[in-house]
């Protein structure tokens, strides 16, 4: 558990390190921040889920399980809401 903690820890801290102007889509924003465990089989698969974005958008602030919440500091309130209008999309409707 400390060990994915830290993982987790050591790889937004990468993303963080990254300009704000390199985070222009949620794809992107998904991309350096999330794709790391949910894509690896660490956290579970959040696209297409048919899951509404306050879903997504809470989780994120309030964390769940081993995932860490994520302060205003960490993901601003604008770049979450555009990952989680990213997740809530379709594969049909993300590939238009």
């Amino acid at each position: 558990m400390i060990s994915l903690s830290a993982s987790m820890l050591f790889m937004s801290s990468a993303a963080w390190s990254q300009s704000a102007n390199d985070w222009e889509s949620g794809e992107q924003i998904f991309g350096k921040i999330c794709q790391y465990c949910h894509t690896q089989g660490v956290g579970p698969v959040l696209t297409d889920r048919n899951l509404p974005p306050v879903y997504f958008t809470t989780i994120a602030r309030n964390g769940l399980n081993a995932m860490p919440a994520f302060r205003p500091t960490e993901l601003s309130a604008a770049d979450l809401e555009k990952v989680a209008a990213y997740l809530s999309q379709s594969a049909s409707e993300r590939n238009q």
